[in-house]
């Protein structure tokens, strides 16, 4: 379960606050393979629509810290996402199975990816078949040892129409990523980038379709 959950939400304002979520000991737990079940977020939306997450800080998540999952018109604004290099699945940021998602003006410094873009994974997000579209990220800056904005590897309900303007990352493997594994079904298009300054960044685009991670072992 997330620390913070909202389902079935509407016009919702999230205003200027701090979550933080003692994610030392869940890490150390997953790192040595005693826990039965998943980690949770640190903040959940589901089927909701209307909301603006603005101001606000994110520190030390279990696992990711924002999942906004079958939304829609989420403005996400000026947030501050912190967590320690070595932190294991800390993503930022991943909207997931949504759309007429804006994502502006973030700082994240994390373990994992800045801001990860999924649309269901297997079996389950071809059964649902819901896609992932009409995302715009823009001025996301920060830093990683993953990747800056991956798409995928949990896309087989599809992902188009994103639009990311004024990426600057510093210190990740890859700048943009699109990722599948065998099986998983799915399309990306319609991806627009711009502007983006990226430092000490290894590789800057990068298409894989052997992903080896599965979304039950996290």
């Amino acid at each position: 379960m997330p620390v913070i959950l909202l389902m079935w939400s509407s016009q919702v304002t999230m205003e200027p606050s701090m979550a933080i979520g003692q994610g030392q000991v869940w890490w150390e737990l997953h790192a040595n393979g005693s826990l039965d079940y998943s980690r949770g977020y640190l903040l959940e939306l589901m089927y909701s629509k209307d909301i603006i997450i603005s101001n606000l800080t994110f520190a030390n998540s279990p696992s990711w810290n924002i999942h906004p999952v079958y939304c829609r018109n989420v403005l996400i604004q000026y947030l501050t996402i912190l967590a320690p290099i070595q932190s294991p699945n800390t993503d930022g940021i991943d909207p997931d199975s949504s759309s007429h998602v804006c994502i502006e003006d973030c700082y994240v410094a994390n373990g994992d990816d800045l801001v990860s873009i999924k649309s269901g994974w297997d079996e389950y997000g071809i059964r649902y078949g819901r896609p992932s579209s009409k995302i715009v990220i823009r001025r996301l800056a920060g830093a990683t040892r993953s990747s800056s904005v991956p798409i995928g590897s949990e896309m087989s309900g599809g992902v188009s129409h994103v639009y990311v303007h004024g990426l600057n990352v510093g210190h990740a493997s890859t700048g943009i990523r699109i990722k599948s594994a065998q099986g998983r079904g799915g399309y990306v298009k319609d991806i627009y980038v711009s502007d983006v300054f990226l430092r000490n960044v290894k590789t800057a685009i990068v298409f894989t379709d052997l992903y080896w991670e599965h979304p039950d072992s996290l």
